[in-house]
């Protein structure tokens, strides 16, 4: 019995219900913080600790997942993927990676319009400072590169601790900094591995379905 080719069938029912759950944790969270201006009563001690603890490395942390950083890395990533011998895998997941940051930009962020506002001069004027926050595009570009590398990496490989980590020390890094706030972080954490499983996945569905063999019926002799 080849257990390998039933597993992600059956690995698929549970998967897409993780996926699901996590968009509406995303849409809770983003109803919860939207159109404020600074972190809410759960939001304060998990920034103050972030504050306190920095990362010594967070600003090359914060670099690397910069637009043009991380399209190049990306782009990295897919020709690993294909000189592993995952090359179906290579595009989806390096569109995957983009999407879901494009996605951030261009749909979350606005939707969502959480900005940060700081006190400017003696007076303490407050103007706002960067733009919307919710999610963390830097977090949910992390974890989407760090989705896709679990993909590629193999099962025993000592490399999976260190691509686990690396969303997270993110996260923690622009916390530190106070660009962005706890509920940003976990909406970036969802995001990014959400939109790469589901545009890997569905490539994977469409690629196996043209690949099927197509079996001819032999035509039914109606003589007699």
């Amino acid at each position: 019995m080849d257990t390998d080719s039933s597993a992600p069938t059956t690995r698929a029912p549970f998967q897409w219900a993780v996926v699901l759950v996590g968009a509406v944790v995303v849409v809770l969270l983003g109803l919860m913080v939207r159109h404020t201006t600074g972190p809410t009563w759960w939001e304060h001690p998990i920034v103050d600790t972030a504050r306190r603890f920095p990362i010594p490395f967070r600003d090359h942390l914060i670099e690397l997942f910069e637009p043009i950083p991380f399209a190049f890395a990306s782009i990295a990533l897919a020709f690993a993927a294909a000189a592993r011998g995952h090359k179906r895998l290579a595009i989806p997941g390096l569109g995957g990676c983009l999407a879901a940051v494009i996605a951030t930009e261009l749909l979350l962020k606005p939707l969502f319009d959480r900005i940060r506002l700081v006190p400017v001069g003696w007076r303490h004027h407050l103007i706002i400072a960067g733009g919307p926050m919710f999610p963390s595009a830097h977090v949910t570009a992390a974890a989407a590169f760090a989705t896709f590398a679990w993909m590629i990496v193999g099962r025993r490989s000592r490399l999976r601790p260190f691509i686990v980590a690396l969303p997270l020390l993110v996260g923690w890094s622009v916390m530190s900094k106070e660009m962005h706030f706890p509920a940003d972080i976990l909406a970036g954490l969802i995001v990014g591995p959400s939109v790469v499983y589901c545009i890997a996945s569905a490539t994977r569905a469409t690629t196996r379905r043209f690949d099927e063999p197509v079996v001819e019926r032999e035509p039914v002799n109606s003589s007699y």
